[in-house]
């Protein structure tokens, strides 16, 4: 079993047909232009992405990273379900 920052450093090329570097898919999404994350997981998810991405497959994953901000509670805490902050979009649609 792999762990979630192993794990989704390998994405961007696993899903394209790794390791087989000859596959249509591979070939043809990978390396991509562009990912499109929050700064939060900078560290975590894109570094790693970057890393495996040059080590397994010789190449860099995509060429731009396009940051988006957070949404935060009213205390300025980031919004997730493990803090108990979310908001239930089914909630929301029953309501409005």
């Amino acid at each position: 079993v792999l762990d979630t920052w192993f794990s989704s450093s390998l994405w961007p090329f696993s899903t394209v047909g790794w390791p087989n570097l000859e596959s249509s898919d591979f070939k043809r999404f990978y390396p991509t232009s562009m990912l499109e994350t929050g700064h939060d997981i900078l560290f975590f998810w894109v570094a790693r992405m970057i890393m495996m991405g040059m080590h397994l497959t010789g190449e860099v994953p995509f060429h731009t990273v396009y940051l988006h901000g957070l949404i935060r509670d009213k205390d300025g805490r980031k919004m997730s379900k493990t803090l108990g902050n979310v908001i239930d979009p089914l909630t929301v649609i029953d309501e409005y």
